[in-house]
């Protein structure tokens, strides 16, 4: 299994990192630019204000350096407004690499995967061999049960015992019941280990049910 480096993944979020501290600057840049803007535009007014009152001429430097500001301005938002189109056109040249690293982290996962099904495998072949083997024991149970207690039962007046009523592992129960657990797997406990991660309680207070 080989080591996964994401080169394109990496050099992706880099591109979107570096598109983000751009626009931030920017955006800041901007709102410094308006704020030099207002107050250079009521500058402006009111050295217009000052020209007429006291019969002078405005200052044109005031107008020029409004205008370089508004131009600035401009050229700011010109390209913020480019981030967002040079982001998606680099991020559309690397789809077809994203989609075939992500491939690849798939495939080397699968080897850790694969030994992992292999236990389960192993593990639920040895369960039902261990079912079918309890079902082999426990017909013999019964027919030596019958042969040995059937016609003495009646003999001495015996109520009969049906025999298939004891050992009896309850393969169709649905969940654990105090007093009646079963070795078998019970859909609940599969939820318990799947679903929340953990063994089911009455398999860790029965965990020693059946030891001689």
């Amino acid at each position: 299994m080989g080591l996964f480096k994401g080169d394109t993944i990496k050099k992706v979020n880099k591109l979107i990192d570096n598109a983000e501290k751009r626009r931030e600057k920017l955006q800041g840049k901007l709102v410094q630019l308006q704020e030099d803007a207002n107050f250079l535009y009521q500058e402006k007014q009111d050295d217009f204000s000052r020209a007429v009152i006291e019969g002078g001429e405005p200052n044109k430097k005031l107008s020029s350096d409004l205008e370089k500001v508004r131009i600035e301005m401009q050229d700011v938002q010109e390209q913020l407004s480019l981030i967002d189109g040079a982001v998606k056109h680099e991020l559309e040249k690397a789809k077809a690499d994203v989609d075939k690293e992500r491939m690849q982290f798939i495939a080397d996962k699968g080897e850790g995967f694969k030994e992992l099904f292999d236990r389960m495998n192993k593990a639920k072949i040895e369960y039902l061999e261990t079912a079918i083997e309890y079902k082999k024991i426990h017909a013999e149970f019964d027919r030596e049960y019958w042969r040995t207690f059937r016609d003495i039962e009646q003999r001495v007046g015996l109520r009969g015992i049906d025999p298939r009523e004891h050992h009896k592992v309850m393969f169709t129960q649905r969940h654990q019941v105090d007093g009646r657990y079963t070795p078998a797997l019970t859909p609940d406990e599969h939820r318990d280990a799947y679903m929340e991660g953990k063994i089911n309680y009455q398999i860790e207070k029965n965990k020693d049910a059946f030891k001689k």
